[in-house]
């Protein structure tokens, strides 16, 4: 699994480099408003399983560290694209959006997805974990 992601990682620093360089400053976009549209579609799907994994369903469910998790990705991709496609009258309000709206949001998002990761190691795999950097993928032997 390592060498497969070190591969992965080496490709995408190579791909990166190449799109900096090769990439123009500007460009006119086709279907604009169906990539903002479809980012925020996925925000919300995100948002609303978390919710519904947290709160909604009879039974409080472990998915929604997975929706938890997307979720805050969905809000910092989203503040990153306001930020940098913003045009100079409007990167005051993207700036603002960003800080207020969706970095925020991306915390809550990661600490409800963390309290989750706690909860099903307390619950489930019996472990006090003190941190989820030490917490092993799998419980050590009894």
């Amino acid at each position: 699994m390592l060498v497969v992601l070190s591969c992965v990682i080496l490709a995408e620093m190579a791909w990166t480099i190449y799109l900096g360089a090769q990439l123009p400053r500007t460009y006119i976009a086709e279907h604009w408003d169906v990539a903002w549209v479809g980012l925020d579609l996925a925000e919300i799907a995100m948002l609303a399983g978390t919710a519904w994994a947290a709160w909604a369903a009879w039974k409080r469910r472990a998915i929604l560290v997975g929706f938890a998790v997307a979720a805050a990705t969905l809000l910092v991709v989203d503040g990153w694209f306001d930020l940098t496609t913003a045009r100079s009258g409007d990167f005051r309000q993207s700036l603002v959006v960003a800080l207020l709206v969706e970095l925020p949001g991306a915390i809550a998002m990661l600490w409800i997805a963390q309290r989750g990761v706690r909860r099903v190691v307390h619950d489930v795999v019996n472990l006090e974990a003190t941190s989820l950097l030490k917490l092993p993928l799998h419980p050590p032997e009894r």
